[in-house]
């Protein structure tokens, strides 16, 4: 009897032992990130059309597998529709100065970590500074990323966390519609409920400069992310003005675009939020609207 006791409580250690380093690779890669670097630039299309947009998807942090996957096919079909050149790559060698240059509108989908080399974050910051156009999407704007730049003027906010239990949950967003930019908005739902991991931001994207396009209804979900023993200082949201998507006009006519939406696969494959990314890219690549 004492044997398999003995038996048992080694392997109740031996499983929890595995618990803790499994989530403990977790939130390594989270927060802290792989350091995987490509230094080999992609071969791109030999011929490009009149509006080109990179899809980058490399998760040296967190890695939104399902939802990047669904993503993929869901962007190919919307670049058939418009006749866009669609180039997708994880390969961060992509943001040098020559490459770059051919693309309207650089789309990070779910894209996480640290995944460029310095090098390469200062073609990407020559890119936008010249006038290039921005669209992240969920976990593009999430703390892994680690880099002041890139959160201050193309994200406009601060990841705080998630809602965890549950982790999935069905909220409504409601739509604002700005005087200038109402193209962005026109047509859209104005009320919509669909099911994501809701981010929560310490700080709001409107004091930043941004626009918000959507906001989240808070009232009747949980937005709790503390995790017992290791997290205890999540119990928060954001409260009655959350947003959820947002924009803003950047010099020399550079545009950033930014959804917090799109944790899931099936993101990917709803119409009303397809239409709000591909209003997105089109504005961010300028062919809808102005910046004022």
């Amino acid at each position: 009897m004492k044997q398999v006791l003995k038996y048992l409580l080694f392997g109740f250690l031996g499983l929890l032992l595995i618990a803790v380093l499994f989530i403990g690779s977790v939130f390594y890669r989270a927060k802290v990130g792989l350091s995987i670097y490509e230094s080999d630039p992609p071969m791109l299309p030999a011929e490009m059309k009149d509006f080109s947009v990179l899809l980058f998807s490399k998760t040296n942090g967190f890695p939104h597998t399902e939802a990047i996957e669904a993503a993929i096919p869901a962007f190919e079909k919307m670049a058939e529709k418009n006749d866009w050149t669609l180039y997708t790559t994880n390969n961060g060698a992509v943001f040098n100065p020559a490459q770059l240059a051919k693309f309207d509108v650089v789309l990070w989908s779910n894209a996480t970590g640290r995944n460029l080399t310095d090098e390469q974050r200062e073609a990407f910051k020559t890119y936008i500074e010249n006038g290039g156009g921005f669209v992240g999407i969920h976990g593009a704007g999430d703390a892994s990323h680690h880099w002041d730049w890139y959160y201050e003027n193309l994200i406009g906010a601060h990841f705080s966390h998630h809602s965890l239990n549950p982790q999935i949950q069905e909220g409504t967003i409601n739509l604002e519609c700005d005087s200038i930019n109402n193209y962005l908005c026109l047509g859209l739902p104005t009320s919509t409920k669909r099911a994501d991991e809701w981010y929560v931001f310490t700080d709001n994207p409107r004091n930043n400069g941004f626009t918000v396009l959507y906001t989240l209804d808070e009232s009747n979900l949980t937005m709790n992310g503390n995790i017992p023993i290791l997290i205890n200082d999540k119990d928060f949201g954001m409260g009655a003005d959350h947003p959820i998507v947002w924009y803003k006009c950047l010099p020399n006519d550079a545009r950033t675009f930014y959804s917090a939406m799109g944790h899931t696969g099936a993101s990917f494959s709803e119409t009303n939020y397809l239409d709000i990314l591909e209003r997105g890219i089109k504005w961010a690549g300028k062919t809808i609207g102005d910046c004022q």
